[in-house]
């Protein structure tokens, strides 16, 4: 397969479910990497959301093409599972256990197009799959009663659910409204700008991070707030040798932090908050992770 695979479709930020559900799909919305996977002719490549090649990175997945049986493009989440079967986002980053490949969707089966086919024919294919084992799975996607999994979601400590219009078309690399996702804590990627040192024993690291989002999809980049708890000391160090300064301010307009070291806005950190105040920035929010599947330049505020 020497093209290079598609970009994944993205959903749309929701605060709540549709209202009539009969003609929505709603899935768990799973926390871990978004990955496209192709299989031509027995071999495996694994594409991450910004279509970077992955697939050296995941050894335990090269069954997967058995399992699958025909050339495909599929689309899922690498997701790292605890004993209750609950997907954490901390450990598929460590990746110190075996990933699992979750699969909700099917691009190109047995040499056949499928972006165009309506999502219950699309999903008729990735069941007849029958992907189940202990390094791939199929995403359950029940049609209607969008709120009792999203009940299901909260009780079982899922991030949210993502509901998908049992019509809609597969569009590689856009965003679209006939996926909604919906999540039960505020999260959010923000681009680093910047960071200021510690105080007391984190003097000589980094002690918070200074991050905001575009304006529009690659617009100017807008500052959101220091944010600095969440951190693990062991990475404070490996993040500051990774930013790169600069003599300016990234964000526009410059905010007046004393003491911010500024960065080139390459990397993305995902964050949670309580909520965003009326002046645009966030509340108590709290660093939970780098985010190299992300590009900087889509980052923005979600509604």
């Amino acid at each position: 397969m020497s093209t290079p695979l598609p970009l994944p479709m993205l959903a749309t930020a929701y605060d709540g479910v549709p209202d009539d559900d009969t003609e929505w799909a709603c899935e768990m919305k799973w926390d871990g990497y978004r990955a496209i996977v192709g299989i031509a002719k027995g071999q495996l490549r694994i594409a991450s959301r910004r279509g970077n090649d992955v697939t050296a990175r995941y050894p335990e997945l090269e069954g997967l093409p058995a399992a699958v049986g025909v050339d495909a493009i599929l689309d899922g989440e690498l997701v790292v599972l605890d004993a209750a079967g609950h997907a954490s986002f901390q450990e598929i980053q460590n990746h110190e256990a075996p990933a699992v490949f979750v699969c909700f969707d099917v691009l190109m089966l047995d040499g056949r197009d499928t972006t165009s086919l309506p999502w219950r024919d699309r999903r008729t294919l990735v069941e007849r799959l029958a992907l189940s084992g202990d390094r791939w799975q199929t995403s359950p996607a029940p049609i209607g009663g969008a709120a009792h999994t999203l009940a299901a979601a909260r009780e079982l400590g899922f991030e949210g659910v993502v509901c998908k219009h049992i019509d809609s078309p597969y569009l590689p690399g856009r965003r679209s409204t006939s996926w909604r996702k919906v999540k039960l804590t505020k999260r959010q990627e923000l681009v680093i700008g910047g960071w200021l040192p510690g105080e007391g024993r984190l003097a000589n690291t980094l002690g918070a991070v200074l991050v905001g989002h575009h304006d529009g999809v690659g617009g100017p980049l807008r500052y959101a707030r220091r944010v600095g708890s969440g951190f693990v000391d062991r990475d404070r160090d490996a993040l500051a040798q990774r930013l790169v300064q600069r003599s300016t301010s990234p964000f526009e307009p410059a905010p007046k932090v004393k003491g911010a070291i500024w960065v080139e806005p390459d990397c993305v950190a995902e964050v949670k908050f309580t909520e965003w105040t009326t002046d645009g920035v966030l509340r108590q929010p709290v660093f939970l992770a780098l985010r190299d599947d992300k590009d900087p330049n889509d980052v923005v505020r979600e509604s």
